[in-house]
This record gives C-alpha cells, sequence and structure tokens, in this order.
C-alpha cells in the first residue's frame, strides 16, 4: 500500500473553503481518490452544522484530554477554540488506498507541509477583494466581537499564502472548485 498524499486546503474563515470542500466531494473523481478529514473542535455549534459530518463538536476538557494521549496529526488553538486533525483519518486514508484533504488552519497547514514535505500539497483559498471577506464574515450569525476577531485573524492569515504552493482566488465557487480538483489529480501521478 503506497502512503497517502496529503492535500491542505487553507484560507482565512468566510472564504468559502467547506462550500468548495462539500461540492468538490459531489464529484466522482474526488470521491475516488480522496478521504475527507473532520476537524474537532470546540468552538460552538453553528445552526446549519451537523455534529461527526461538518466537525466532531467536543469540550476544552475533552480535547485537551486527546492532545495529551496524541490523537491528532496537528491541532492549533485558534480565536480562543482548539482544532485538531484525528492521525485516525491518515491510517484510513491508506487502508482505503486514498489521498487525504485537511480543511485546517494556516498553522495546522504549515505544520504538516514541513513534516510531511514531498507528500504534501498545499493550496490557499482567497479572495479577489479583502473588502470581500469582511463582508462575508459580517453575515455570518456571530457577534461583533467574534466578527472583529476573525477579522484581525483573517489579515494574519492572508500573509501565509505566499507559502502555499497553490493561491486560488474564489471568484466562482464552480470554477474555483475545478482548480483545486485540477491541482488534486495532477499531483496524483
Amino acid at each position: 500500500m503506497k502512503k497517502p498524499k496529503i492535500f491542505i486546503l487553507s484560507g482565512p474563515g468566510g472564504v468559502g473553503k467547506t462550500t468548495l470542500v462539500k461540492h468538490l466531494f459531489r464529484k466522482k473523481a474526488i470521491k475516488n481518490v480522496l478521504l475527507k478529514s473532520i476537524t474537532v473542535t470546540t468552538r460552538d455549534k453553528r445552526p446549519q452544522e451537523r455534529d461527526g459530518k461538518d466537525y466532531f463538536f467536543v469540550s476544552k476538557e475533552e480535547f485537551l484530554y486527546l492532545k495529551k494521549r496524541k490523537f491528532f496529526l496537528e491541532n492549533e488553538k485558534v480565536l480562543d477554540n482548539y482544532y485538531g486533525t484525528p492521525k485516525l483519518y491518515l491510517k484510513m486514508a491508506k487502508v482505503k488506498n486514498k489521498d487525504l484533504l485537511l480543511c485546517i488552519d494556516v498553522k495546522g497547514g504549515m505544520v504538516l507541509k514541513k513534516r510531511y514535505k514531498s507528500r504534501a500539497t498545499s493550496i490557499f483559498i482567497s479572495v479577489a477583494k479583502k473588502r470581500e471577506l469582511y463582508n462575508r464574515m459580517k453575515k455570518r450569525e456571530e457577534t461583533k466581537d467574534v466578527i472583529d476577531k476573525r477579522i484581525k485573524l483573517a489579515k494574519k492569515e492572508l500573509q501565509f499564502s505566499k507559502k502555499y504552493d497553490y493561491l486560488i482566488q474564489n471568484k466562482n465557487i464552480n470554477t474555483t472548485a475545478r482548480k483545486i480538483k485540477d491541482v488534486i489529480l495532477k499531483h496524483q501521478k
């Protein structure tokens, strides 16, 4: 069995990463070759999200317990919440003879890019104009304080784009998803 390649998808909040991943996995060409990891987080569940499908929602105590037992491939604290990728997904990808897609923050992306070097391909998703990104964030059902923190974080995250292998602007969901698919299929050869 081959060792799975790791595709890292990152970008600031509000850029459309979750929507893009859902769009990608509607394509047979992607479902046949990729396994999508589900992140464990301590943040509150949004109304449209489902536990075990979008994220695994746990308490801070549960997360720290898992972290102490080296359960995560990578984990980070972002805006007072913890996020982590279970190691199990890398093992599952190997057993299923698939590669792994991770939708994670930029710090976690950099950790895995360094750790897995030639097996990791990193894709940074951005938008054409920062104003568009901020407007998307403001539409979320979150407090002004949280939105302000997310905007401040987005400014920092955008600086990481140069460290990624690919930078794709999300102007149109179909076009962006196709570009991501093309990158993934190119690196599978």
